[in-house]
């Protein structure tokens, strides 16, 4: 690579990290209003059940109890999966941007390969088919890896919904 060849990549990367870390600044934007949601519903909450305490009428506090535990499982699960999906599109763009930079540098060994089989006569196809074929492997495993860590995230995910619901069924007045 040239200078001119480099300073053009980098460039590109400049750009790539650029849009990736406002990528990274919106996520954190829609996470902290869905963080300030619950912290303004939470101190409504609390406002109702301190002036219920405030007034002795303990089966209104009893009331808004049982209400806000019953809102606080709905709500968790709704914030639950923003945060999943807000954090899946960001996985997914790092994936996808890996990806794509792991098929420029086979591209690249290709070329080079090829480049030099005609340079190298004699074993350059068997080298040539070696690092082909490693290259290949590696991005089966990336794909295969990227699979495998979605198929955690989801079981995470229907792990933590059963507790939930496992954990409200018990809550509910009998």
């Amino acid at each position: 690579m040239d200078h001119k060849e480099i300073q053009a990549w980098q460039q590109e990367k400049a750009k790539e990290l650029f849009t990736y870390s406002h990528k990274l600044l919106d996520a954190a934007k829609e996470l902290s209003e869905s963080h300030l949601a619950e912290i303004q519903w939470g101190m409504k909450n609390a406002l109702e059940s301190a002036k219920s305490a405030a007034k002795n009428d303990l089966n209104k506090l009893k009331d808004l109890q049982e209400e806000a535990a019953k809102e606080t499982a709905k709500r968790v699960s709704v914030y639950q999966k923003k945060v999943k999906s807000v954090l899946k599109d960001l996985g997914d763009d790092a994936a996808d941007e890996t990806e794509k930079h792991l098929e420029k540098v086979r591209n690249s060994l290709v070329t080079w390969l090829e480049d030099a089989e005609s340079k190298i006569p004699g074993q350059a196809d068997k080298l040539s088919k070696v690092v082909h074929e490693m290259s290949t492997a590696g991005q089966k495993m990336f794909k295969e890896g990227r699979k495998i860590v979605n198929q955690v995230a989801d079981a995470a995910e229907k792990n933590i919904e059963e507790h939930l619901h496992k954990t409200a069924a018990k809550k509910k007045p009998k």
